[in-house]
């Protein structure tokens, strides 16, 4: 299964990663996330692991496998049989704007049938990680939130 979501938001690579890299704090900007608690201390970087809490689905551990500042971030859950793989790109765009493809893929044999069982909740959550993000970055607001 693989889930893709596209968006241009009005928003310099710099804005966009500063939202999205400060994953403890998706729960204020996404609906899609309740809780995010990191479980190691080393700041959000490759090997970063945390614990997150989404609206109908058990918690799961993530962990970044891939971190580029500014540019793009995945992180990845596995489960025997199973890997779930959220990945986050920026691409500046002319002006000061910003293409962001959000994707969910799942593999594995429990990954597939995970993936049909759960097809419309994930391509749901995508669709709206993607537009509470653009929402999110072209607020007035986010350069008063708390950082």
């Amino acid at each position: 299964m693989h889930s893709v979501a596209r968006v241009i938001i009005n928003a310099t690579p710099a804005t966009i990663w500063q939202v999205l890299a400060d994953v403890e704090r998706w729960p204020h900007w996404t609906p899609t996330v309740l809780d995010v608690q990191p479980l190691t201390r080393q700041g959000f970087e490759v090997g970063s692991r945390y614990r997150i809490t989404q609206p109908k689905l058990r918690p799961a551990v993530y962990e970044v496998t891939e971190c580029v500042p500014h540019r793009a971030f995945t992180w990845v859950q596995k489960a025997p049989g199973a890997t779930m793989i959220a990945d986050h790109r920026i691409n500046a765009c002319d002006g000061t704007g910003a293409e962001v493809e959000l994707t969910f893929t799942t593999e594995g044999l429990l990954g597939s049938i995970l993936g049909l069982k759960y097809a419309k909740l994930i391509s749901e959550y995508v669709r709206t990680e993607a537009r509470s993000l653009k929402q999110h970055c072209e607020s007035p607001n986010l350069a008063a939130s708390p950082a």
